[in-house]
């Protein structure tokens, strides 16, 4: 694993996904654990052996009617109305912060990718939480956020409208811990602190949406941001417990030169090599 020139993350040069030994793919999470979210650098996968990676990874969410493989969803920006659906990812949010059950790993693979902008952010929440002051940590560590999927009371400029799910209840209203505890490492991270939080229990709305907005002035600090930018190939992982993420806007392709392709997976549960017990001190 080599280190991105950014803040945080790393990537995997010359990676085969499908010879990937059980201590390998470990080694491989437990610097995605560590470092937020890796790269790995293909020579190009199908969809089949995306998937077969992904299930070692963990349980694949459906995205899709495709009837081969439904939990691959197209990110693309071919024939799209750039107004309505170009923005729906371009806010800072944490995958299936709306639902009870949270989304672990995401991976997106570039089949296509445009020579300028289409880049994914990320936010190092786990960092962000350890450089918070004592008192505040005492303050939050027992907190639960109200989450429900549409704009989040504390969200930042420039984030966009996110477009739901398929049928979604627009009403359905969730609650997660403010800090979290990563399921595997045990760290201490602050969790989908914007993009569905709506408020926290047992707060009066206004003192809830005034820490909220001072954890994410904190959080979304230069120093806890990082960025990727695509090359074809590439196989992306971020770790959701620990990091936040933002799509950067990308107007509708015009040809090859500005085209992007992405072949989505969200995963739930715990990676196959790591037993549900274990946990990493």
């Amino acid at each position: 694993m080599v280190p991105l020139s950014g803040n945080f993350g790393a990537e995997v040069p010359q990676a085969d996904v499908s010879s990937l030994t059980d201590a390998a793919l470990k080694r491989i999470l437990l610097c995605l654990y560590g470092q937020r979210f890796v790269v790995l650098r293909t020579a190009g996968i199908t969809k089949a052996q995306f998937v077969e990676f992904a299930r070692r990874v963990g349980d694949p969410i459906r995205l899709s009617s495709d009837p081969d493989f439904p939990e691959i969803a197209n990110i693309t920006n071919v024939g799209i109305d750039a107004k309505a659906r170009r923005l729906g990812a371009a806010h800072w949010h944490t995958d299936q912060s709306f639902r009870n059950q949270v989304s672990s790993i995401t991976m997106l693979y570039s089949v296509k990718a445009p020579g300028h902008g289409g880049e994914t952010k990320f936010c190092d929440m786990a960092g962000a939480y350890a450089a918070l002051p004592e008192p505040t940590k005492r303050r939050i560590d027992d907190l639960t956020v109200v989450h429900r999927h549409g704009v989040s009371v504390a969200a930042r400029p420039g984030d966009h409208v996110p477009i739901p799910p398929k049928g979604w209840d627009q009403s359905a209203t969730v609650t997660h811990p403010l800090v979290r505890r990563h399921p595997i490492t045990g760290q201490k991270t602050l969790y989908a602190i914007t993009g569905t939080s709506q408020g926290i229990v047992g707060m009066e709305q206004a003192e809830a949406e005034s820490l909220l907005h001072e954890l994410c002035d904190h959080a979304f600090h230069d120093r806890f941001v990082a960025r990727h930018k695509y090359r074809v190939n590439d196989l992306i992982l971020w770790d959701n417990p620990t990091a936040m993420h933002s799509a950067s806007p990308i107007a509708a392709a015009t040809g090859p030169d500005d085209t992007r392709l992405l072949h989505r997976i969200s995963l739930r549960g715990t990676p196959s090599v790591f037993p549900h017990e274990e946990t990493v001190a």
